[in-house]
Order: structure tokens, then sequence, then C-alpha cells
């Protein structure tokens, strides 16, 4: 949790822009409820390192110096925090020195700095003259940012580290996890309320890499730069407290400038709570309804306790009815967090008004347990019938889980269909679909891009359902579970489910399901 300077002034830092918003972290009552770290994004050196190759201070914009800087931060009782990055050159800039092929020398003086914590960021990794590659050998490997960790821990002083390698390449919550405080998930955040659909799209698989330690960073909070509604901002600061994000505000730390409604929001304390709770569970998505617009997200809490987060994705004011079952509960009690009440015992299927654009949240407590759902067989992708473009792909051993193979290329007019399912009874059924996307959002997160492929569901020639399915996991491998409720189901064992893609775009590959 802290402040960062990137949001609100980009990179152009000065001194007293972070003297004046570390002190305003103290003033306006944040750092006592965990705001504490205090970073200084790209824009702050030289253009010249000195002779012996270090890094240097802009003195024009910083004239005490970056460890004069550090004292006053320190003497705060906050903690100092560096930036650089894993290329030749900083980001937002063409001549400002990174720290590649400097590791060894930039940790030693930012440790003598007194740096608690390095934000390393990933422009230019391949040159001087292109800042952003989301392709190369160099950018998509992990072994830059992997050379800095191992630097740090030869270092004389802990230091906190952040990678920023904005989810580019393979595996990254494997390889990023083993090696930093934190790790950007995501694309950078862009002042828009379709920023906050692409990044929770996002960031779904990553609860198998988070805990203690070792947070998802779904990037900086917006929450105070005025390009949300005050329900988008609730919706914003709970989404990435009940992920694990870290709280990293970017507004700036003046009531003069910052609406006292989104200084409240950064100051609600139970929300923080669920955020920094010891267990370090990150909250996963239980259930989609993509045609109604709406999610359940639900995580684990110290206390034998759980959050609960209903997510309204519809502009418009709607009212849902959610099923506790889906989230493993059968009756409790639960705490409206944002509106602080009680609302005594609640149980089966509960009820939810929400306004356009609101994550309500529920921490629930005295749960008492739901029965599991219970099991009526598995439909593997292998014994599908395919049309269009669709093909199967057998995968290595480890892969495409529980069978092994996929269907891809379901393209448009593609379809694939699981003949002979069998339900115990008709009306509606649970599915959990198993499917691969890794489709991410890097040079189209800017436009249109929200991780996201769609599928059809149709049962029995029944009329065709969208669905919205997230980022799965790691690479084109890593199966993910999506699971949906879908109508029409006849009992016995001769009902027709059919996958099909939407208009001209692709969608998710489709490893199979398990029906409920």
């Amino acid at each position: 949790m802290g402040w960062n300077s990137y949001n609100y002034y980009g990179c152009r830092p000065s001194e007293d822009i972070m003297v004046s918003n570390a002190q305003g972290l103290v003033d306006l009552g944040l750092a006592d409820l965990g705001y504490t770290s205090v970073t200084t994004d790209c824009g702050w050196p030289s253009r010249d390192r000195d002779s012996e190759g270090r890094i240097q201070w802009n003195e024009t914009l910083f004239p005490s110096g970056g460890p004069a800087l550090g004292q006053f931060i320190h003497g705060l009782g906050l903690e100092f925090g560096l930036y650089s990055g894993a290329g030749y050159l900083q980001c937002g800039s063409t001549d400002l020195p990174a720290s590649l092929g400097y590791e060894e020398i930039d940790a030693e003086t930012f440790a003598e700095w007194g740096g608690d914590s390095l934000k390393y960021d990933n422009c230019y990794p391949v040159s001087n003259t292109t800042m952003v590659d989301y392709v190369s050998k160099e950018s998509i490997s992990p072994a830059r940012f992997e050379k800095m960790a191992g630097v740090l821990d030869t270092i004389d002083r802990d230091m906190h580290y952040f990678v920023c390698q904005w989810g580019v390449g393979y595996d990254v919550g494997e390889w990023a996890s083993a090696i930093g405080t934190t790790w950007r998930i995501s694309n950078d955040i862009f002042n828009a309320w379709r920023s906050i659909w692409r990044i929770a799209n996002e960031v779904v698989p990553y609860y198998r890499h988070t805990t203690v330690g070792a947070f998802p960073d779904m990037d900086m909070l917006i929450v105070g730069l005025k390009a949300l509604s005050v329900e988008e901002e609730r919706f914003h600061f709970g989404m990435w407290a009940i992920n694990k994000s870290p709280l990293i505000i970017g507004a700036r730390m003046d009531a003069q400038h910052t609406p006292q409604e989104s200084l409240d929001i950064l100051a609600n304390e139970v929300v923080i709570a669920i955020n920094q709770d010891p267990l370090g569970k990150q909250a996963e998505l239980v259930r989609r309804y993509t045609e109604e617009e709406w999610d359940i997200w639900a995580g684990e809490l110290s206390g034998s306790r759980k959050v609960l987060g209903i997510a309204n994705w519809r502009n418009d004011s709607q009212t849902v009815e959610v099923d506790l079952s889906a989230v493993g509960v059968a009756s409790a009690k639960a705490r409206d967090v944002w509106a602080a009440t009680d609302l005594g015992s609640i149980e089966e299927i509960h009820t939810v008004e929400l306004s356009g654009h609101e994550l309500k949240l529920l921490v629930l407590s005295d749960i008492k347990a739901s029965r599991p759902l219970e099991s009526k067989g598995y439909y593997s992708a292998a014994n599908a019938s395919i049309a269009g473009s669709a093909e199967i792909t057998d995968c290595d051993s480890g892969d495409c889980l529980p069978v092994g193979q996929k269907i891809g290329n379901i393209g448009s007019g593609s379809t694939v269909t699981f003949s002979s399912v069998n339900a115990s009874s008709a009306g509606s059924k649970v599915l959990g679909v198993d499917f691969i996307n890794y489709d991410i959002a890097l040079d189209t997160a800017w436009d249109n891009g929200f991780n996201i492929r769609n599928m059809t569901i149709a049962v029995n020639g029944g009329v065709s359902k969208r669905w919205a399915f997230p980022i799965s996991g790691g690479d084109w491998f890593e199966t993910g579970r999506l699971t949906i409720e879908s109508d029409g189901f006849e009992k016995g064992a001769e009902n027709e489910v059919v996958f099909g893609n939407v208009g001209d775009a692709w969608a998710p590959d489709l490893v199979g399901f398990e029906l409920f």
C-alpha cells in the first residue's frame, strides 16, 4: 500500500511533488491506514551516469538530491520507493537511463540511498530506440527481471521487488511470483471504466500463484482521478482489494484537488482489511452471467470467513439472485461492507439489488457449508463432433487438463457438438466449462482489448447464449474453468450441447465440460 507519482504526474516528478504528496499521505491520515510506500516513478534521473557508472538524480528537478528525499520520506515514517527498468532506457523517455547492464551498480546505489522498494519496468528491452516491445525473445523472457532479483538478494539491504513486466510472455505468475513481492499482470490501467473490465478478466487465473509475500499487481489505482463515478471507484477499489492487488494511490494527496468521496473510498478500513488479510488468498471468479452482465467472486478470509463480491457490469441497476451454494455456503451471517450494515443471517438464494457498475461486497461469517455439487459426468472434447474450422489438438503431458486434448480454431460457422449428454432431471444445469484463452490485450489494451473470448452454448436446439471467457492461465495450454448455468436440458441421455463462436471472432479453445 502506498502512493506513486505516475498516474497524476506522468514521467514528470520533482522534489516538490514528492515531498508534498508524502506529507499529504500523513496529513490525510492515509499513512496510518497502511499507505506507507512512496515511489518516485519514471523521469527522475539525469541523462548521464557519473564517471563510475552510477545513475544520478536530475539536479534541476531534485535540487536536494535523491538521498535527501529518502531521508525526508523516512522521517515521516514512510518507505522510500525507487524506480528503474529492465531495459536500456526508462519508460516515457528517449534518453534517461534504466538498469539493463548496470544491475549490480544500480542495486548497490539504490541500497546506499536507503531504498525500501524497487519498481522495475519493462521499456526498451532490446534497443534504445523501441520503447514498447511485446514479441521479441528478450521482451517475453523473464531473464532480465530474474537478473535484478538475484542481484537484490546479494545487497546488504532488504528491498521489496515490484516486477512491472506487464504480463508479457508466458507463465508470468509462475516465475514472477517466485522473485517478486508483486508482479504486474496486465498492460497499464487507463483512465476509463473499460480498463476495470479488461484487467479483471486478466487477473482471474493468478489465484494459483498468489500467497503471502507474492501478490498480483493489477496496476495503480485511478480512484480520485475523476475518471470514474463514485460507484465505479468503489467497484475498482473493491475488485483490486479482493484480488489482493497492491493498493497504490495515483491521485494527488491534497483534499483541494482530490474529491472527499474518493478519499473516503481509499480510507475504508474494512476493504483495506480484506486486501491485507493475513491469509493472502486471492478471490476467484465463481460464477459468470455474461448476457445478464454480472459475476460472483469469492475468496477465503482469516477467521473462517469469506468475502463475497457480486459485480454488476451493467450500466443500469438490476436485481439478481445469488445462489450461495455456488460459494459453498448454506447459510451465514453477512455484513454489507460499503453500506456498513449487518444483514443478519442469509441462506440459500439471496436477493441482491445492484446499482449500475456496483460491486457489492459481503463479508460472511459463522458459515455453514453447503453440500458440494454432484458431478453427473465429464464430456471430453475428444468425443465431440466438430464442424467448420475447428480442429482437435493433442497436448503435451500436463497440458490441456484434465484430458490432454483441446479443440481450437473455433471460428466463424464452427461448432463443437456433444451428443448423448445425460441429465438426471430436466431444466437448468450447472456446467463447469474447461477452456483455454491466452488472447492477452497488450497492444489492444487502449482500445477494445478486454482479455476475453466469447463462446455460445445451446442446449437441445435452444437459443444460443453468449459467455465471456477470461484469461485461463499462463499460455495456450493451461486450462481454466468457467462455471455457468445453462437451461434447456431434458431428463435422460439424449441431450445435445453445442458450442460455437460469436460473429467473426475466435472462441476460446475448448477442453470439455463437467455437468452438475
